[in-house]
């Protein structure tokens, strides 16, 4: 276990700025500094950033962590995550946050000579949890690329990836627990199928320790495969749980199926958006619905988010509205040549029809701009998009947002807040989850040189900086919460629930109370418990999670 980094004297502290001129600088280092990752914690509202720098000449991984208010804990430009080997160029990677705060951090690297994937956890602490060169995932002759991770509710971390040996593409994945045990085996667990490739797997938490997993199925020559989209859930032990994978869109041409997006409802389902061409040189966006139970709610293959056929519609980026259990789409609306763009928006309910008329509404019209990189997320009954605006059609751009009411009305009075107003290249923003009163975006920067990392925090009035007042973001309803904390014997849960189950997890992830709460009976008695940190969660019937830490005196 490596010493932790901790915010030492002489490093200064920098707040979450108010001036879109400036922004927050998380990473400036000479060279690349290059794809950032972020994730928020709930609790605290802390948040890590991490990214690739090419500091040293060839690719490093680091990490930072924020608290709420943006002021950095770690020593400048954050901790120095892996050293080993990589290739000149890099391929994408992951980070999730577990119920204990930790980062779990996976990429691909060159450390035995082959491209395998690793894993790391770190402490909030900038402590290596997995000893200072991580776990390797595979170490084989294959191509691994791409790794994703997911934490789950019982404080373990899946992992899933590509891997490609001399024959069709396989799925890999491994569980590993919070001591860094591996728990399907030492090989973890390959899918596979006769004459079909397996590829780009997604992971998400699901109730149980349980995880919904989603990959592509390609069959045909590998420069035009047929892909279609499917998802399974996975047991504790890595086993199917359903008698037939969820088919999200059938197979189609490979080469037009882009821009996989996705979002969570508070149901505990899943909402895929993604976009592709059906005719010629036409492209369509579309977005399907897969509930937490594995039904597919809107029309098979997807549903469109504009009929128009006149225009192209690119980039498709889905946010869930937790009040009125609806979805709000950002899609980029072009001209039959991709000369004109512009900003659209639409909303559907959970059958996927569609409620701001057939084509969305025009939030900016075409014209010789350029809007893209979309991020969203649901706040109450409204909508939050944050993505990059070029007005004068290069490569130098501004950091935007724009909120949406119930009836698709702007919220704010200059309808579209400038978040960084510096014209430079901006690629690969992120956006947190709000908590904690805000958004961060962050994203790489070349205002100076070939790339830095840059942040900015936004609140749901529209205004920039530290935040004054907050509440806490952990569960959908304002009246939730673990009571009293700390406790002493009993551990009571407010909020407007029927029958849930309860968990409770110790600071090492390990579970130490199970049950089920009927109405009447709200809490559990943890006297039995000695005093420490505790992660509180509890599932309802529909598969909703919610969590919070707790303390026993």
């Amino acid at each position: 276990m490596s010493l932790p980094f901790l915010l030492c004297a002489g490093i200064a502290m920098a707040q979450w700025t108010s001036n879109p001129l400036e922004n927050n600088s998380i990473a400036s280092k000479p060279g690349e500094q290059a794809l950032p990752k972020s994730v928020v914690n709930p609790v605290d509202g802390s948040v890590y950033i991490c990214w690739f720098t090419t500091e040293t000449g060839v690719y490093n991984v680091r990490l930072q962590r924020f608290d709420r208010d943006g002021n950095p804990l770690w020593a400048d430009n954050g901790i120095l995550v892996s050293s080993e080997p990589q290739d000149t160029w890099i391929t994408d990677y992951d980070m999730a946050i577990d119920p204990m705060g930790y980062a779990l951090i996976t990429f691909m690297d060159l450390r035995t000579g082959e491209t395998n994937p690793v894993a790391y956890r770190i402490s909030p602490e900038g402590e290596h949890m997995w000893g200072a060169t991580g776990i390797q995932l595979a170490n084989n002759s294959n191509f691994d690329p791409s790794p994703k991770v997911c934490a789950t509710t019982g404080g373990n971390a899946v992992f899933a990836w590509q891997s490609s040996p001399s024959g069709p593409s396989e799925v890999r994945l491994q569980k590993i627990s919070p001591t860094g045990a591996k728990l399907w085996g030492d090989d973890g667990i390959i899918l596979s199928q006769s004459g079909v490739s397996f590829a780009s797997p997604w992971l998400f938490p699901a109730e149980g320790d349980h995880v919904f997993l989603a990959w592509h199925k390609e069959t045909g020559p590998f420069w035009a495969p047929n892909r279609g989209l499917y998802v399974q859930k996975l047991n504790v032990d890595g086993t199917f749980m359903w008698p037939a994978d969820v088919e999200v869109f059938a197979p189609v041409p490979s080469g037009p199926v882009y821009y996989l997006e996705t979002c969570r409802d508070h149901e505990g389902g899943i909402i895929f958006t993604w976009y592709r061409n059906d005719a010629g040189l036409h492209f369509h966006s579309y977005v399907q619905r897969m509930s937490a139970g594995g039904q597919i709610t809107m029309s098979p293959g997807g549903t469109l988010v504009s009929v128009t056929s006149s225009r192209n519609h690119f980039y498709p980026c889905p946010a869930y509205l937790s009040q009125s259990q609806e979805i709000v789409i950002f899609f980029s609306e072009q001209d039959l040549d991709q000369n004109q763009r512009g900003f659209w928006v639409q909303k559907m309910d959970l059958n996927g029809n569609r409620l701001w008329n057939d084509e969305g509404k025009e939030l900016i019209p075409l014209g010789s701009g350029d809007y893209g990189l979309f991020t969203a997320d649901g706040f109450g009954d409204r909508a939050i998009c944050v993505y990059q605006a070029d007005e004068s059609g290069g490569t130098s751009s501004k950091m935007q947002a724009v909120m949406l009411d119930a009836n698709g009305d702007y919220v704010w009075n200059s309808h579209f807040v400038d978040l960084s107003t510096v014209q430079s290249e901006k690629l690969h923003n992120v956006l947190t989850d709000y908590a904690w009163g805000q958004w961060i975006a962050v994203w790489e920067d070349r205002r100076t040189d070939m790339g830095d990392i840059y942040a900015q925090n936004i609140q749901p009035d529209g205004t920039l900086g530290v935040v004054t007042t907050a509440i806490p973001s952990t569960a959908p309803t304002d009246d939730f919460g673990f009571y009293p904390n700390p406790f002493t014997d009993w551990l009571g849960i407010q909020g407007n629930f029927e029958s849930v189950n309860l968990k409770i997890y110790d600071s090492k992830g390990n579970l130490v109370i199970n049950t089920q709460c009927d109405p009447g009976q709200q809490g559990v008695n943890a006297a039995s418990l000695p005093a420490g940190l505790y992660l509180s969660t509890i599932i309802t019937d529909s598969g909703m999670i919610i969590s919070e830490k707790v303390v026993k005196q």
